[in-house]
């Protein structure tokens, strides 16, 4: 029987512990550091990723390496990159899915930890400390810290957890450990701009999910290796700063501008995520979704932010989100087979 949406011969917890006896003994007693891999994942955002790159050299925790997957960025990104060529790991991704340049990014990472940080935030220098920190326990398969968003002026994301049908609360009740269990609805996730997690880790649960090009791959990743009886742990001083740069589906002033990746992600996510019998529950659900973006663009039309050209537009996406997302939604998620780690390939960053 598959177990969290896993094919049915793999299990998480016994895949992590024969890797781990086998290849790298008792973390605790080790006395060589754990290499970490931070892949950046970018797209059109150049000023921002020079910035991320110029900052990890702050880092006060070694060795690490830097992994960084451009997608078909058409800002001038590849060629502000070939001056960090002979710091950093350089690589691409040909098309504009989140899940699929992570994927590239794992396959490719050398270290025993994988370390998730957007193009465009900034990690306090002691945030790989921490974070690494918490893996010394053996049984840790994914660590998250808080995110600090700058236009906000505050840490806006927390605790996080979601529901199955992919409800997100930023700032949940601790402990976080009260949410970490099989089976458990909410469960807990990670910020995709402050996440880590052992390699070998995400080979176990098939990497992430391609077909979530923007939007819940973090929240699909934790349910797969929360469900699998992995334990995933909250490292509240591993703090980033997110800018919230702009981006295909949001403006300059943080508004989304086009919904259909929100609304697509969440129905493939639900989908995916719930049971056979909770499938017509979902597609409920999904309507209403649909009219929560429908109001949210009411709003913006009311107040002059968008035309009503755009208000129209912005409505046609919603609904096509949700179309090709119950469609898609359908299918069994993706198993991503990722290869032994490159080791020889580790290059530090300096």
């Amino acid at each position: 029987m598959a177990v969290g949406g896993l094919p049915e011969h793999t299990s998480t917890v016994g895949i992590l512990r024969r890797e781990f006896e086998r290849m790298m003994g008792n973390l605790r007693t080790r006395r060589s550091p754990m290499k970490v891999s931070v892949v950046i994942n970018t797209l059109n955002r150049c000023s921002h990723l020079e910035q991320a790159l110029i900052a990890l050299a702050d880092q006060t925790y070694r060795p690490f390496e830097v992994v960084v997957v451009n997608g078909p960025s058409v800002d001038g990104t590849a060629g502000m990159l070939e001056r960090f060529a002979d710091r950093a790991r350089l690589l691409d991704c040909p098309e504009a899915n989140l899940g699929l340049s992570r994927n590239i990014g794992v396959q490719q990472a050398a270290g025993e930890i994988v370390a998730f940080i957007d193009d465009d935030a900034i990690p306090e220098p002691d945030w790989l400390e921490h974070v690494v920190g918490e893996f010394a326990d053996l049984d840790v398969a994914a660590v998250g810290g808080p995110v600090f968003d700058l236009p906000l002026n505050r840490i806006e994301w927390k605790v996080c957890v979601a529901t199955r049908l992919g409800e997100a609360d930023t700032n949940a009740p601790m402990p976080f450990s009260s949410y970490n269990r099989p089976g458990a609805d909410p469960f807990p996730y990670f910020a995709g701009c402050n996440m880590s997690f052992r390699r070998s880790a995400l080979r176990a649960i098939g990497g992430f999910n391609p077909m979530l090009k923007f939007g819940y791959d973090d929240v699909d990743v934790c349910r797969l290796l929360n469900d699998g009886g992995s334990t995933l742990r909250y490292a509240p001083a591993a703090v980033v700063r997110h800018a919230r740069a702009p981006s295909a589906t949001r403006d300059a002033d943080h508004h989304v501008t086009d919904p259909y990746w929100w609304v697509y992600s969440r129905t493939v996510f639900a989908l995916q995520a719930g049971l056979r019998s909770e499938r017509e529950q979902v597609a409920t659900f999904v309507d209403d979704w649909v009219a929560e973006w429908r109001t949210y663009a009411d709003n913006l039309l009311s107040e002059g932010i968008i035309s009503a050209e755009m208000h129209e537009r912005f409505l046609e996406r919603a609904s096509s989100g949700a179309v090709d997302g119950k469609a898609d939604g359908l299918t069994q998620r993706p198993f991503q087979r990722v290869g032994r780690r490159p080791r020889g390939d580790f290059q530090p960053y300096i």
